[in-house]
């Protein structure tokens, strides 16, 4: 198990928005945003926060880390899972390392910048609901619009009609509560990446990945989506809470973050043959495999407007019909009454001891192969069978498993070189979510911590 980071109590303004909140769809004033201007639309209602998300001692360029990482500046909100562009994204950022590799370290030094006030002194942004912090990574900030997809949206819209507000409100943190997790390990790997890629290159790997987005992923989102156009999809985007804008960020985000793990990640895949065998001897119990045979049946029910001799005399006549050189398959869809019927009566491959009549299991695996069964009586159905095809139990054979285990202990491998370098970047990346305090068993402890002191800083 991993271990957990530390964990103190969050502060009442955990809920209250970040800076980064003015990446919120329906803002009219944020910078990067093209929405024009306009009207709040229902049930987004504005609110102003009395204070940033940012945990109290979170590192900044005033308080540098003990091993001196300087965490990248605060960037684009990140989002829920996409398929990402690997070729484009790895090719982007060989470029950007090649190019860059004379910076100082490959670090981009930067400071966490507070937001502009108003001459009022509240800050110069409004936040919608979806535009609760739920959790920062680094100096990326977390919100819950970049946790609730347009699927999850979607999904929500159908089951809460008549929901309390407070139930529609605890559902909905519930599933930022379940992405969580593997949200706050992509992104604990993207800052990674923004701490080694010179800063002056990400505009331009950024440029390219966007492209690659509007030209691939969009028509497919649109199409899913039902949209003719993409001024339609960012319509019902932002009903969500979302944008298309948010889109293209989180696409980018997670795509930067897997190609960089790639490239950090690399296993040793040379398996010795010993190692293969000793697997295989280890776990042999997990290659047995049961008898299975696939079999034919014609089946006739009893009942209120059947009696058993009816019942004996219809399947007997079926069956004579087969004798009498009819297939099984037309006498079954044009009499039987059996569940695949239809189908021509044929069971595909059946285990031993899976069917729930213990005497159809009997006969399966008794009767010689291709040989038609008597009558048998299985409470209130009557059958006849014939097996098509049987094998015996046995064992999968070394040869036939080494290329299924050599796979396995490579993943095994892989894993482990991931878990270490994860381990490394939970070291020098601080962690904080508005969950940490409740304890819940539905977020994994290993990314979880609370507000990092001053003198634990990393």
């Amino acid at each position: 198990m991993r271990a957990p980071l530390p964990r103190t109590r969050v502060c009442t303004a955990r809920r209250l928005l970040a800076a980064a909140a003015v990446a919120c769809a329906a803002v009219p004033i944020h910078a990067q945003d093209a929405t024009p201007r306009g009207a709040v639309e229902p049930a987004q209602v504005p609110t102003i926060p009395a204070a940033t998300s940012r945990p109290r001692d979170w590192p900044t360029a005033t308080t540098p880390s003990a091993d001196n990482h300087v965490l990248s500046s605060i960037r684009a909100n990140p989002g829920a899972p996409l398929e990402p562009i690997g070729a484009i994204i790895a090719t982007e950022v060989a470029k950007a390392v090649a190019t860059g590799s004379a910076a100082a370290g490959g670090v981009t030094q930067a400071s966490f910048e507070p937001p502009a006030s108003t001459p009022s002194g509240q800050p110069a942004y409004q936040s919608l609901e979806t535009a609760l912090v739920v959790a920062r990574v680094g100096p990326e900030v977390v919100l819950e619009a970049d946790l609730l997809t347009p699927k999850a949206i979607e999904w929500l819209a159908k089951v809460t009609p008549g929901m309390p507000p407070e139930q529609v409100r605890e559902l909905r943190l519930q599933i930022c509560q379940q992405v969580l997790p593997q949200h706050v390990e992509t992104l604990l790997v993207y800052v990674d990446a923004c701490r080694e890629i010179p800063e002056d290159k990400l505009p331009e790997i950024r440029k390219n990945v966007d492209r690659a987005f509007d030209e691939q992923q969009l028509p497919r989102l649109m199409k899913e989506a039902n949209s003719p156009n993409s001024m339609e999809y960012e319509k019902s985007l932002r009903m969500g809470g979302t944008s298309l804008d948010r889109m293209r960020k989180m696409f980018f985000e997670r795509g930067l973050a897997q190609e960089w793990l790639r490239k950090n990640v690399k296993a040793d895949e040379e398996i010795p043959h010993a190692e293969l065998i000793a697997w295989y001897q280890n776990h042999l119990s997990d290659y047995d495999y049961p008898a299975k045979a696939r079999f034919e049946a014609v089946t006739v029910k009893m009942g209120l407007k059947r009696s058993r001799r009816e019942a004996w005399e219809m399947l007997a006549s079926m069956g004579n019909e087969v004798l009498g050189g009819r297939p099984l398959a037309d006498v079954a869809k044009a009499r039987s009454e059996g569940p695949t019927a239809s189908s021509g009566g044929i069971f595909d491959w059946t285990g031993k001891g899976s069917l729930s009549s213990a005497r159809l299991d009997e006969a399966i695996f008794s009767l010689p192969v291709g040989e038609l069964s008597t009558i048998i009586e299985d409470g209130e159905q009557l059958h006849i069978v014939r097996v098509i095809e049987r094998q015996e139990a046995g064992r999968t054979p070394f040869t036939d498993a080494q290329v299924g285990i050599r796979e396995t202990l490579v993943a095994e491998r892989r894993q482990q070189v991931t878990d270490e370098y994860l381990a490394k970047l939970r070291q020098r990346t601080p962690v904080w979510t508005v969950f940490d305090e409740q304890g819940s068993s539905q977020l994994d402890p290993q990314f979880t911590a609370g507000r990092p002191a001053a003198a634990t800083t990393r």
